[in-house]
Formats: structure tokens, sequence, C-alpha cells
């Protein structure tokens, strides 16, 4: 066990982002990159802009490696670990942070519909997951897969019926793992968000409905950049090695009210 003030440490660490391309992800990135870790983040498009500066954030010992991928699909999840491995060797952290949204009364869903977000929400995660702990259990290393759910998973708004199942599917998903693969050295935990401007939230959130959830959460306060930074290194790095199966909540008590 490492000093206080390194147990927290993740420079070198080799650690997978999804959906590392815009909002909670690429904040994500942006911070591991800044504390040393040896970042890829996957994503179906990058900006060259946003890479540039991401980069412009790290040493040449860590710069990161952005791979273009969809998820969804074996072969390219599988392509996506091989990209990093050949970069930086195996990945012991995974964080698995891409999701998409969809504002849809449960009675005006279509199964396209249903079928697209889960695929993303739920089975992408799934596979990705599956994925490491095979090649950290593989390579004999230990590692730390990180989901990411939401308040929605046990707090549904009206209009959020197929997020708010997938969501609640991967907190389940977080446990049912944590249980198989605990022996194996592989923790597996989630962070679930409370509300939080991003490209998929922004919509919503700049409207009524905005002003609503601010003034019903007790810090009065939309999360803002930086917010999941210290889950995020939590679970990252040595100082949760005794915790899995665990999800934490960082909303600024929204779900206390909700």
């Amino acid at each position: 066990m490492g000093t206080p003030s390194s147990i927290f440490d993740v420079s070198d660490r080799v650690i997978m982002v999804t959906g590392g391309s815009s909002g909670l992800g690429l904040q994500a990135v942006k911070t591991l990159v800044q504390c040393g870790a040896r970042v890829a983040s996957v994503a179906r498009m990058h900006d060259a802009g946003v890479n540039n500066a991401v980069t412009d954030l790290a040493t040449n010992r860590n710069r990161p490696v952005f791979i273009h991928s969809d998820i969804t699909s074996p072969a390219e999840v599988a392509r996506s670990f091989d990209e990093c491995e050949a970069e930086f060797g195996v990945a012991t952290v995974l964080l698995n942070n891409a999701g998409i949204s969809q504002k849809q009364r449960a009675r005006e869903i279509d199964r396209a519909s249903w079928g697209e977000l889960m695929a993303v929400n739920v089975d992408a995660q799934f596979f990705m997951a599956q994925e490491a702990a095979r090649r950290v259990a593989a390579a004999g290393l230990c590692g730390s897969i990180i989901n990411v759910t939401s308040i929605l998973a046990a707090h549904p708004l009206r209009g959020t019926a197929a997020y708010s199942v997938s969501k609640a599917a991967v907190t389940q998903m977080t446990k049912a793992l944590a249980v198989e693969w605990a022996a194996q050295g592989i923790r597996v935990n989630a962070i679930a968000p409370g509300w939080f401007p991003t490209r998929m939230s922004h919509e919503f959130l700049s409207g009524p409905g905005g002003d609503f959830i601010r003034g019903q959460n007790p810090m009065r306060r939309l999360g803002a950049e930086g917010d999941l930074d210290g889950t995020l290194l939590l679970l990252a790095s040595d100082a949760s090695r005794y915790m899995t199966g665990t999800v934490l909540t960082v909303d600024g008590g929204q779900s206390l009210v909700c």
C-alpha cells in the first residue's frame, strides 16, 4: 500500500476510455492525461482540434492515442483493444462511458430506437468489460472496470423510460460482474452522475427542465467540469483496491429529493 499522497496515483497506468471524444468522457480523458496516465480514447469520431488540445496536456511519455471505433461491433471491440495494446500494452483500467440517450414517452418508442439504445448503453458496455477482463486475466494482471450509469437508473423521469432501463441494467451488470471477477483481481464499480451539461443533455438543461433541476437540487446547481474527477481517480487507482460492486453517486444530492 502506498502513502496517502500516492494511493490515487495513475501515472503510467494504461486506461481505455469509451466515448472519450466529448462530454464526460472527454473530461475524463483530459484529467487522466494530466495525471500521467497512458490513455486510449475510443469513439466513433474524434475532432482533430480537440485531439490536439488533449495531446498538449501530455508529456512525451504519455501522449494519448485516439481510436476510431464502433464498439457495438465485436470486431471493432477487439481492434480497439489491439490498437491500445500496440501503443501502450494491456489496459488495466476501462472507463465504460460511451452512451446515447433519447427522450421519448414509453408509448412512442419503436423497436429500432429501443434496440439502438440498448446496443450502445448495455450490450457495448458488457462486451467491452468482457474483453477487458479477458485480456487482463490472460496477462496475469489486476484490473479496474468503471461503468457509467446514472441517477435515472433508480429515479426515472417522464420521457426517459428506455434510457433509465438501460442504466438500471448497467448498475446490475456492475454488481454481477464484480461478483464473478473479484477472485481474479478485477474490480468492477460504477459512477452514477446526476445532471451534467453535455452534448446529450444540452437541449433539456438549457430550457425550463434545467431550471427545475437546479431549483430542486440541494446544492442549487448542475454538475460542473471536474466534479467527477475525484471519483474517477479513486476508482482508477489503488485507493479503491478493496472496493468492488459499488455504485458511487455524484449528483449534488439530487437523488435525495427525487
